[in-house]
């Protein structure tokens, strides 16, 4: 029988105290427990340090040790009577504001008036570290010298599709359909783009194969993880296949794993099967965490990482440093992996009740995939209006976003809706999809579209 050891014992009492709702907030100081326990200071300090690496609680600089809320918090946010499937922000009132309030605070206290000037154009370095243990914990190899720190990853997009990847390599690969921000600024910037279907089963990887070869591809852009507007992901045979086709035609891949947070063990970015540097990672803060922060973390091949780093300081000179520094501290407190476990069933809730609520309308001509997580699903509705559609269901306070939007104009698509679980709840989804099928059932006799108008944001 093992002897348990006293920083041992510390650990059990805290853990006892914290589940029966004895501590709540702020813990006992390191000296209390030493008296009580009757041990040295650093026997107290490193069984806190343990129950920091379990996230169980955090530290903040001449305050003391304080206990991590395990539950999401609800913020009172005037309720809109509006049920938004439209909008693609994270639900505010879920947002971690007070704990990033004490992250920034402990940031302006450990790194003082560092925060406050520039920092290296790739990032302040802190965060950088805090990225890197981040990129380790998923199994993601990579040096300090490639991650750079953008503001958010539209910056990292428009930087990259500015670059030279090559003289003969002019046009941009986008699948069908994709991010509509990035592809409206591709349209402003008239960049030469190429569209390849991806549909609720993959992509066809003889059709990729066969632009890879025949085209002259800057890079692909893709979101093999809970793709928006699809919300499905990519399959791990897909993936390998896909970094080896790059690779055989030196195409460069840009990998945006917005929801990087919300994926299950199994499923695997694509860099993580590049082993020659084609793949380029981009990492959000903004849909997992706070939109305001306006961050993302990139792994940028070693090939390119001047070219980009010249782009980036002629941008915008650094990124805020201030968050940062907030940002590192937030990661490194264990906020960061405590605040995204709750949201990865926060939103799985969601997405299993819109699972349920189409599974039992399968009696209408509807093609979806719902997935077991993420923000996004694509609902494509054969023979539809969907125009009118849309504001029919605005009349009944419903805000829903038309597939198109996420489209090239050029590229023929079925008729389709974008559904977002980000700011509708279990019940309001309920609701919402209920009076979508009783018009869906009202109009299932109308002639089909041949036209729909593209509505804008």
């Amino acid at each position: 029988m093992s002897i348990i050891t006293k920083y041992e014992f510390i650990i059990n009492y805290i853990n006892h105290e914290i589940e029966i709702g004895n501590f709540n907030d702020k813990l006992p100081s390191i000296r209390a427990l030493a008296i009580k326990f009757s041990c040295s200071n650093s026997t107290v300090i490193r069984a806190y340090s343990e129950l920091e690496k379990q996230n169980l609680i955090y530290a903040l600089p001449k305050s003391g040790y304080f206990v991590v809320d395990n539950k999401l918090k609800y913020y009172n946010i005037n309720e809109s009577t509006i049920i938004d499937f439209s909008s693609g922000e994270p639900d505010m009132k879920i947002l971690p504001y007070e704990d990033f309030q004490k992250s920034f605070e402990k940031a302006i206290e450990e790194y003082k008036y560092n925060i406050f000037g520039y920092s290296l154009s790739s990032g302040f370095t802190p965060l950088k570290e805090s990225v890197l243990s981040l990129f380790k914990q998923s199994h993601l190899d990579c040096s300090l010298d490639k991650i750079f720190i953008t503001s958010g990853g539209q910056q990292a997009l428009s930087i990259l599709s500015t670059l030279n990847f090559g003289e003969d390599r002019e046009s941009i690969l986008v699948e069908q359909p994709t991010y509509n921000i990035f592809l409206k600024w591709l349209n402003i910037n008239k960049f030469n783009v190429i569209g390849i279907e991806r549909d609720f089963n993959g992509i066809d990887l003889n059709k990729l194969e066969h632009i890879f070869k025949n085209k002259k591809i800057k890079f692909f852009y893709t979101m093999p993880r809970m793709q928006n507007p699809l919300g499905t992901s990519l399959s791990e045979d897909d993936k390998k296949q896909i970094v080896y086709l790059a690779n055989k035609y030196g195409v460069y891949i840009v990998e945006d794993d917005y929801l990087s947070d919300l994926n299950d063990a199994s499923s695997h970015p694509l860099y993580k099967y590049d082993k020659n540097q084609k793949v380029i990672y981009i990492k959000s803060f903004s849909k997992t965490l706070i939109p305001g922060i306006r961050l993302a973390a990139c792994i940028i091949p070693q090939k390119i990482i001047n070219e980009f780093s010249n782009y980036k300081v002629s941008l915008d000179l650094v990124s805020t440093v201030p968050m940062q520094g907030a940002l590192s501290s937030f990661i490194d407190s264990g906020h960061y992996n405590n605040y995204t476990y709750k949201l990865k069933n926060f939103y799985g809730s969601r997405m299993r009740t819109l699972k349920h609520e189409l599974d039992g309308f399968l009696d209408f001509n509807l093609e979806h995939c719902v997935p077991n997580n993420g923000m996004f699903s694509l609902i494509k509705l054969p023979n539809t209006n969907i125009d009118e559609f849309i504001n029919i269901m605005s009349t009944k306070d419903i805000s829903i976003r038309d597939g198109s939007n996420f489209y090239l104009k050029e590229f023929t698509h079925i008729p389709s809706l974008r559904i977002s679980l980000c700011n509708v709840n279990e019940d309001n989804i309920i609701k919402g999809m209920d009076h979508m099928f009783k018009e869906l059932k009202n109009s299932q006799y109308n002639p089909p579209l041949n036209s729909c108008q593209k509505l804008e944001l």
